[in-house]
């Protein structure tokens, strides 16, 4: 088979045949030998041994470079350690930038395919998914005292009930270099954490440690983002508007690609001083400054709930309140 056939075979796998740059993706980071053990996924060492003619000793070693380049996950099984190539764009997006070998020129490939291909698949995956895979998490200080917080709204309390907790490089900033905010910064917990750690794309972390990564992504303006389902935590991304893959699109195209908070920012006239820091911490377009009352006003139907604009407020005229059942949040 052609090299240019085995890479279109495998942009098919993972529904993506009609893109130009993907198979461009895939002949950057596995040669024609590991495309062919690719695209005989899944198996253990043992059957794909057996499936491609090859010595089971050099598979082995085949798959554990395929592996740290994040272009095969595994799974213990009663017949061994089953490998299975990336399922769809988005784990292929996130699992093979991280690949620590990664040359300039693959990231700035992925770079190509999120300028020129990205808006429109972002399109497509609106009309066809029910809802967001991603959410905004608040800034769990900027909710009213008053209020309970539930787990799956609160950041630190995510980081009080993880096992295992790492940190990798933010995928998007890898890439993109739009900014200058941190890299190492997103947060990986449990099952997700263990994966960066034995794959050697994260180093482990402490809770104190992942909370001052929290602190320090809110500081700079970072928005906290995880999975689209209550009681199910893998990651905390810390996102920007100009690098991220997702705000981009949501901001630029209106396309709701992540989800909001369950929250709205309230501000408190008696305490505004019309000062406008919070503007520019919105990414949104949720705030306007009305001159004639000399305070800042909330709009809250574009409004993220992500509590950005609290974090600078020097005057606390800014908290979060309830705006969306705890329901909002699809159940796990």
């Amino acid at each position: 088979m052609q090299s240019e056939d085995l890479y279109k075979k495998l942009a098919e796998k993972i529904f993506m045949g009609s893109s130009e740059l993907i198979p461009k993706i895939f002949a950057a980071i596995a040669d024609p030998e590991e495309a062919e053990l690719l695209l005989a996924l899944p198996g253990t060492a043992q059957t794909l041994s057996r499936a491609l003619g090859k010595e089971e000793d050099k598979v082995e070693e085949m798959l554990k470079v395929l592996y740290r380049k994040g272009l095969v996950f595994k799974k213990s099984t009663p017949e061994g350690i089953l490998f299975r190539m990336c399922r769809d764009l988005m784990q292929f997006h996130d699992a093979t930038i991280l690949w620590p070998e990664a040359p300039r020129e693959f990231l700035d490939l992925w770079q190509e395919f999120m300028e020129k291909e990205w808006p429109a698949f972002s399109e497509m995956a609106e009309k066809v998914l029910p809802r967001p895979v991603t959410r905004i998490v608040p800034v769990s200080e900027s909710i009213d005292a008053r209020q309970q917080i539930l787990a799956f709204d609160d950041v630190r309390q995510m980081i009080d009930e993880a096992g295992d907790i790492a940190v990798t490089n933010c995928t998007c900033r890898l890439t993109a270099q739009k900014c200058d905010r941190p890299v190492e910064i997103c947060i990986q917990i449990g099952k997700a954490a263990q994966y960066a750690i034995d794959r050697g794309t994260g180093r482990k972390i402490d809770r104190e440690e992942a909370l001052a990564l929290i602190r320090k992504a809110e500081e700079v303006g970072l928005i906290h983002t995880t999975m689209n389902r209550a009681g199910d935590t893998h990651f905390i991304c810390n996102c920007c508007e100009d690098c991220c893959m997702i705000f981009p699109v949501l901001i630029n195209k209106k396309l709701r690609m992540c989800d909001p908070s369950r929250y709205v920012a309230s501000i408190d006239a008696g305490l505004c001083q019309g000062c406008e820091t919070c503007l520019e911490r919105c990414y949104f377009g949720a705030l306007t400054f009305n001159r004639e009352k000399n305070i800042v006003e909330v709009n809250t139907e574009e409004c993220m709930g992500c509590g950005l604009c609290k974090v600078v407020c020097e005057n606390r005229a800014i908290s979060l309140i309830e705006h969306r059942p705890a329901d909002f949040i699809p159940q796990v």
